[in-house]
């Protein structure tokens, strides 16, 4: 049993950038220590990021997402509501996750158990600062992230 924790967006779009910043915090606490666990900042890559699904069998992913929300709440998504939050795409690599998705399953490599964790952006803009409210609630994001890891390593120690 493998899990992919995938933090996906851009640095360079502030709240754009919260899945990155997410997976960029965590990575150095859990990668390298287990063969079964890896932490992965997916960027913008879209369908280049396929071989790293290939290999989980549970996915977290990790997003800013266009839920027409207050901006800062952490939303957490599974099943067909995942499918959803990429309707209302916040930049193109959104588009790409969703296309992502779905050729892993026509391939039949689409991982048995998919969460998804998001923040409501408030802005999406060329910029390298978070907007505040989004800034405010990153500790919140990386927790409920960060508990999901944990409640993998308890089921498979």
């Amino acid at each position: 049993m493998n899990l992919l924790v995938l933090g996906i967006g851009n640095l360079v779009m502030n709240d754009d950038a919260a899945g990155v910043l997410v997976a960029q915090e965590l990575a150095p606490k859990y990668n390298n220590k287990r063969d079964d666990l890896l932490v992965l900042d997916g960027g913008t890559l879209g369908l280049d990021l396929l071989g790293y699904i290939d290999w989980a069998d549970r996915l977290v992913l990790v997003d800013a997402v266009e839920l027409e929300m207050e901006p800062g709440t952490v939303v957490k998504l599974e099943g067909e509501d995942i499918d959803v939050a990429f309707e209302s795409k916040l930049s193109a690599h959104q588009m790409g996750m969703k296309d992502m998705l779905l050729t892993s399953e026509l391939m039949g490599q689409r991982p048995s158990e998919i969460v998804f964790y998001g923040i409501q952006s408030g802005t999406i803009d060329m910029d390298m600062e978070l907007s505040e409210p989004v800034k405010k609630n990153m500790p919140k994001l990386t927790k409920h992230v960060e508990s999901e890891i944990q409640r993998f390593l308890s089921e498979n120690s």
